[in-house]
């Protein structure tokens, strides 16, 4: 599907900040190849050699095999958000993708505006059971319904989702839509299949453009990776909910990526003592607090096992640990040399305004 295409299904105040990249007029063939050899019986004439009837077998073969044709990668983006352009989405989507060792074929990023929460705790009830918190709005009814519009038509014009994929487009969109009219405090990322995926990200009024952009290349990591639980849990035949103490590790990496790839997009290189800083000023609040309790504490977790060996940035950075299921089995809590992890993780230390881990709890 063109450019144009698309901007044609959301109206023309919006698609005025509409970029997208390679959406390209493009089929996929069913199997790919189509070859008449499989239901034509090529028989020799009497005067055939051996080797004729291979040649003529190949040429046959050959006439009637359809051209490979594979889909260019797209990538679009979509800010409703004053403070946050398209353009700027878009560059955070194409450096998260250029930083995935295997990302998927689409990518949609999506940001909208939301005001201040009207109360202190989720309301399940309002989104049909999902627990964000109910927002007031900062943009009219016509606005959102063109936010909501942008993701449903994205997601109907993917080309290389399974029909069985596609029939759950509807649900997909209708619950997004949701999320978008009710003010919710939504950051996900929602995969209409393994090859079509996004980040959508609500900014509310209480967080900075640093926190929004963090927040967007956290989801990001997440839209990317692979392998998370849920599709796990057919290829490890276990419930997903089974695996909830997995959590933990894929949250902690998604928001290491998080916090490096906005200080990436600054020009700075204090992404380390910012993972660091965050949770000990926790910590301190909650020096009991556990590992699963936050993003955190978890992002300060992943530099400890760095530090000890365990993992490297490299691999979190390019999403290699979701490209399949081992993780699973690798950072379980009850693994080999978890145990560590879990106890010492809290144990940052600060000295002259710079946080770390000493050399003994790195030694262990």
């Amino acid at each position: 599907m063109s450019t144009e295409n698309l901007q044609t299904m959301i109206s023309r105040r919006t698609s005025k900040r509409l970029l997208g990249i390679g959406f390209a007029l493009a089929v996929t063939l069913s199997g790919l190849t189509a070859c008449s050899s499989a239901s034509t019986e090529i028989a020799p004439s009497p005067a055939s050699t051996p080797s004729q009837v291979a040649e003529e077998a190949e040429q046959e073969v050959t006439e009637s095999a359809e051209p490979i044709i594979e889909r260019e990668p797209t990538r679009v983006a979509m800010s409703f958000a004053d403070g946050i352009t398209s353009e700027e989405v878009l560059e955070w989507i194409d450096a998260a993708t250029g930083q995935m060792l295997n990302p998927p074929t689409d990518f949609m990023g999506l940001v909208w505006p939301i005001g201040m929460a009207l109360d202190e705790e989720p309301d399940p009830q309002v989104f049909d059971g999902d627990p964000f918190m109910e927002h007031s709005d900062v943009l009219g009814d016509d606005e959102l319904d063109e936010v909501a519009a942008y993701f449903r038509n994205w997601q109907a014009g993917l080309e290389g989702c399974d029909p069985e994929d596609a029939r759950g487009f509807d649900e997909g969109a209708a619950r997004v839509e949701r999320w978008i009219k009710g003010g919710a405090n939504v950051a996900t990322a929602p995969d209409p299949c393994f090859e079509s995926r996004s980040a959508i990200v609500a900014w509310s009024a209480d967080q900075d453009k640093q926190t929004a952009k963090q927040v967007f290349f956290h989801e990001s990591y997440h839209g990317l990776s692979n392998y998370l639980l849920r599709q796990c849990s057919p290829v490890l035949g276990r419930q997903e909910d089974s695996m909830n103490d997995l959590r933990w590790f894929a949250e902690g990496t998604a928001d290491y990526f998080g916090v490096y790839m906005a200080a990436k997009d600054d020009g700075r290189d204090d992404y380390v003592q910012t993972m660091l800083q965050r949770a000990y000023l926790d910590l301190r609040g909650d020096p009991g607090m556990p590992l699963e309790a936050n993003t955190y504490v978890q992002a300060a977790a992943m530099i400890l096992m760095i530090e000890r060996g365990m993992i490297t940035e490299e691999q979190i950075l390019n999403g290699s640990y979701f490209n399949s299921c081992d993780w699973i089995n690798t950072f379980d809590p009850d693994a080999p040399g978890m145990d560590y992890i879990f106890e010492n993780f809290n144990k940052i230390e600060v000295s002259g305004g710079s946080y770390s881990y000493s050399e003994a709890t790195i030694a262990g």
